[in-house]
């Protein structure tokens, strides 16, 4: 009897529950986020969420619409802190933190943002959802039973949304485990990369003198390119006598990268060791390059403020380093933030050239950076908020490729021996999936870390020879260059003893797939990807959430 009492007063309570149809919507549309692989739901903080909505409260605060009004707004804002909980974007502490260091973006561009990730396909499955929500609302318990049917089936619905299996039973050796286990993958490959370090030895008697240009770009990788109908076999990088087509960035963010650069003479560390305030010294790339005899400049098509890049580079062996100034310049670009100007990469080049060739140093090292690729960048008197993102980058695209070739013809003009590096940041993520947007890089994928890294050999030895280019296929990151550039140190490719680059090419250290924010890390391990995020589990990624 007491039994039918609860269950009769419970029926009553949700005949009077508010505003079903709304949470018809929020919960149906999650269960669609779900099987899309949008989101990672907590069944356990849904169903109490749900409890929540439907708790019973006295018939007086019922009549209350103060005491209900309340009840509802509380139960949205729960709602939306459970929603940024179930996503897989970072944390909100992460989320303020990265704010704090790089700042708000103009309302242009989060405007442009919302266009691009809110597609139309989306919007009509909402619109449908919000009408079947509204019809159900009629049906008050038959829509609170759904809903926590739904909630309940997610477990399962999982099996369906295409993310591999992952179970360790069954395995044949503990080794095969251990290959399979992403933690223990993990710890083994930061022990190993611990014990790397490339040691610069000074030129021999008579070596051949060369410059190191690094050019490091913002916004440029692989997966960009593709959707611009460029490929490793565009002219453009069959002009450079090394590419590199599997390097990792290791982040999606451009204040890491700056750093992993610049302390490129060592392992592949986690996110939070590269910020340490006792990396040693023998990391640090241009620090080695400045022992060596080298005269270092900085040179950006930007003011360095935004991110604290300029904090990064003193911090990181270029203390001491000759800046090139944008006094007199106009700018012809304007950042995301629609606050830091930008300068034509050509010009900015051009200005250092000219400050290197008045130099009587025998040996110089710039590092060069742009941010013109950066989403949300548009020319000072450009209408930008409604453009189309692929076509906007496919020309910025173009500039760059022209400004880089203006590059390399005054390198060769100059008649001095150069080695050209590029190698860019992180990429734009021009398009998006359900996992994370277009243009978010919170989630450092594959196909956001995998960039381009060409080296060009330029003076009068090669300058008028064609270019017989070696491609290095092999899974690379930041060490690889700091070891070429020391074996060019030992043999001077503009020289006599220069070793061959294929010799070169297929003793390059490789550096298996680790890729890290400070909301997350990603590794690749026994032919699966593996997300590590703000829930401290690791998830296998399927096919769609990686594209």
């Amino acid at each position: 009897m007491a039994a039918r009492d609860l269950l009769k007063t419970v029926g009553s309570h949700i005949n009077n529950t508010r505003h079903v149809a709304l949470w018809n919507c929020y919960f149906f549309f999650k269960l669609y986020l779900y099987v899309a692989g949008a989101i990672n739901p907590d069944v356990t903080l849904n169903l109490l969420l749900l409890l929540f909505v439907v708790l019973p409260v006295g018939a007086r605060l019922q009549r209350s619409r103060v005491f209900m009004a309340g009840k509802t707004a509380v139960g949205l804002f729960l709602a939306l802190l459970l929603l940024w909980h179930d996503s897989w974007l970072p944390s909100l502490a992460e989320t303020g933190h990265l704010i704090q260091e790089y700042g708000m973006p103009s309302t242009e561009y989060v405007l442009s943002f919302l266009g691009r990730a809110l597609h139309m396909s989306v919007v009509v499955l909402f619109t449908v959802v919000v009408l079947v929500s509204c019809f159900l609302g009629s049906f008050r318990r038959l829509s609170i039973a759904l809903m926590a049917v739904a909630i309940a089936m997610t477990p399962v619905l999982g099996i369906f949304n295409g993310s591999p299996v992952s179970s360790q039973a069954g395995l044949a050796d503990e080794a095969e485990a251990s290959e399979k286990d992403p933690a223990k993958f993990l710890e083994s490959f930061y022990a190993k990369e611990s014990e790397r370090m490339i040691v610069f030895k000074h030129p021999p008697a008579g070596s051949v003198p060369f410059d190191v240009v690094v050019v490091h770009v913002c916004s440029l990788s692989w997966d960009d390119l593709r959707q611009i109908g460029m490929t490793q076999d565009d002219p453009f990088f069959r002009e450079f006598d090394y590419l590199f087509t599997d390097f990792n960035s290791v982040t999606g963010y451009s204040g890491p990268a700056v750093i992993r650069l610049l302390q490129a003479n060592g392992g592949q560390r986690s996110n939070s060791d590269i910020y340490s305030n006792s990396t040693p010294q023998e990391y640090f790339l241009f620090e080695s390059l400045a022992n060596l005899g080298y005269e270092r400049y900085i040179a950006m098509d930007h003011d360095g403020k935004y991110g604290n890049y300029n904090k990064a580079l003193k911090k990181n062996g270029l203390n001491g380093a000759k800046v090139i100034s944008h006094d007199s310049l106009s700018p012809s670009a304007m950042f995301f933030d629609n606050k830091t100007p930008l300068f034509r990469d050509e010009t900015m080049f051009e200005r250092w050239l000219n400050a290197r060739n008045s130099s009587r140093a025998s040996r110089a090292a710039l590092y060069y950076n742009t941010v013109l690729l950066h989403a949300g960048t548009h020319w000072t008197s450009e209408k930008w908020s409604n453009r189309d993102s692929v076509e906007q980058y496919r020309k910025v695209v173009s500039v760059l490729d022209h400004d880089i070739r203006k590059m390399i013809e005054l390198l060769k003009s100059s008649k001095r021996n150069t080695v050209l590096i590029l190698v860019a940041e992180h990429g734009r993520a021009l398009t998006g999936s359900p996992f994370q947007p277009p243009d978010m890089r919170d989630i450092p994928l594959p196909k956001i870390t995998r960039v381009p890294l060409a080296v060009k050999l330029i003076g009068p030895k090669f300058n008028g020879a064609r270019v017989s280019q070696t491609i290095v296929s092999k899974p690379t990151s930041y060490f690889a260059l700091s070891w070429l550039l020391s074996k060019f140190m030992e043999h001077s490719p503009f020289g006599t003893t220069a070793e061959p680059s294929q010799e070169l090419a297929a003793r390059i250290p490789k550096t298996d797939f680790v890729s890290e924010n400070d909301s997350g890390k990603i590794v690749e391990t026994g032919g699966v990807y593996y997300y590590l995020g703000k829930t401290g589990r690791w998830v296998p990624l399927s096919p769609a959430q990686l594209k």
